[in-house]
């Protein structure tokens, strides 16, 4: 009983068809082609992800879709935002020596048609095809074969690529198709990123140029701000020159006498240059302040003689309100500095301690050496500093109950101090005066003389 049923099976076995030797060599020939493909592919999407310039990667997809697919010639277009409209991006293969150009010799039905559509195109008998009919384009240059994918990026449309063969050369199949709309998608994305780049770069440029622009009309309202402030400090000038005038003056007078000992007549001679010297550099500092510059020309300086000279200055003008000035060095040796600049530190300050004390009372200076620091205070038995003006005292255009005064003379003191690499500060209460804190680098400015800066010995 067996027997039949192992008869069966044997039959079922003979009737299993073994494919043949030449089959097999189709199907192998066919896994390689596939392999080439995608490796093809492969090469061609690392190709265009290796360059962000558009017009390099324009021509770069259409050479390679070229050779993917073996067309004799083609072209990408570029949608140019109309309804079915485009541009011609890049061409080849055109027969441009005839008089001809690009735009002549393609179909525009056939590209506005896959355009509106957004699928692509594949004939193998351009010819014949109904399609066509009526395409003079088709017709005239002989085209025959004819492949056309858009370019799609997400949902926007870009693009199309178009390439034909011509003369009954290779005709396209629909392998040519898969592989050319394969390639499509990859050249859709390298196209929207270079796209983005250039986007970025020309905002980029923008923003570079607005910078700039920014930057320039800063610096000239610096410029309108410090040139107002010139304005608007002319007619404080005038206040601010009376000091070293008058002192001036007096001792011009004395200078008159014929009786005055050599030793008194020297001294009042090196009050009236110093009185010079201070009005010369009230009109230097305005200039500077208006232009923005400022030099110091470093000099080593004696401490005692330097606030002596300064107090010197000051007796004339303090004693017309009963103001005493006092000296208390503690330090008196050298300090590298910008004598005349610091002596108008020193000016500044008391010129607001002069305002400030209304009738009697003491401007006191002391000195003393901290860390390689000269420290100074110049203290006065004013009402101090009220509050409303703590926090923004060094700025400019502070003042307060003040007829005249520009309110830039501690912003200035400030800015040259810290040109000295120092630093200033003042410490206050109410009824108690004002004590500023000047501190400068006894040798020199940290790391040596700084850009705009001068030394001399």
């Amino acid at each position: 009983m067996s027997q039949p049923s192992d008869h069966r099976h044997c039959n079922d076995q003979q009737t299993e068809r073994i494919p043949s030797i030449e089959e097999l060599q189709q199907q192998i020939a066919a896994l390689s082609r596939r392999q080439a493909e995608l490796t093809a592919l492969y090469e061609v999407g690392k190709e265009l992800a290796s360059t962000l310039d558009l017009e390099q990667l324009l021509g770069l997809i259409l050479d390679r879709a070229i050779t993917l697919v073996q067309a004799e010639r083609g072209f990408l277009v570029l949608c140019d935002g109309t309804e079915g409209g485009f541009k011609i991006a890049v061409a080849r293969q055109f027969e441009t020596q005839r008089g001809n150009d690009a735009e002549a010799e393609i179909s525009r039905r056939l590209i506005q048609n896959v355009l509106t559509r957004r699928e692509p195109i594949i004939t193998t008998n351009a010819q014949e095809d109904p399609r066509f009919k009526g395409s003079e384009s088709i017709v005239t240059y002989s085209i025959r074969s004819v492949l056309a994918v858009p370019l799609i990026f997400k949902t926007d449309l870009i693009g199309a690529i178009y390439v034909d063969t011509r003369f009954g050369l290779r005709r396209f199949q629909d392998t040519d198709l898969a592989l050319l709309d394969a390639m499509a998608n990859q050249a859709a994305v390298a196209i929207h990123m270079a796209r983005l780049y250039d986007s970025l770069q020309a905002r980029n440029e923008q923003l570079e140029a607005a910078l700039a622009e920014l930057k320039e009309t800063q610096d000239e309202l610096v410029k309108a701000e410090r040139l107002s402030t010139v304005g608007k400090m002319a007619s404080s000038i005038i206040h601010d020159i009376k000091s070293p005038l008058t002192v001036i003056k007096g001792y011009v007078t004395f200078l008159a006498h014929d009786d005055l000992p050599p030793e008194k007549r020297q001294q009042i001679a090196d009050t009236v240059i110093n009185a010079i010297d201070t009005f010369t550099g009230m009109t230097q500092e305005i200039l500077d302040y208006a232009h923005g510059e400022s030099t110091l020309i470093l000099r080593p300086v004696d401490v005692g003689r330097f606030v002596e000279s300064v107090c010197s200055f000051l007796k004339t003008n303090f004693a017309r309100k009963g103001i005493e000035t006092k000296i208390a060095l503690a330090f008196s040796g050298t300090l590298v500095t910008d004598a005349e600049k610091m002596r108008r530190v020193f000016y500044n300050i008391a010129s607001n301690a002069y305002d400030a004390m209304k009738q009697g009372g003491t401007f006191t200076i002391t000195s003393g050496l901290k860390d390689d620091y000269v420290e100074f205070h110049l203290k006065d038995t004013g009402p101090g500093i009220p509050e409303q003006i703590k926090d923004t005292l060094f700025e400019p255009f502070v003042s307060w109950g003040k007829e005249h005064g520009t309110g830039l003379g501690l912003a200035i003191a400030r800015k040259i101090v810290e040109d000295h690499g120092g630093r200033i500060e003042v410490v206050s209460e109410a009824g108690q005066g004002a004590d500023f804190v000047i501190r400068l680098p006894r040798t020199n400015l940290p790391g040596g003389v700084g850009a705009g800066q001068k030394s001399a010995s």
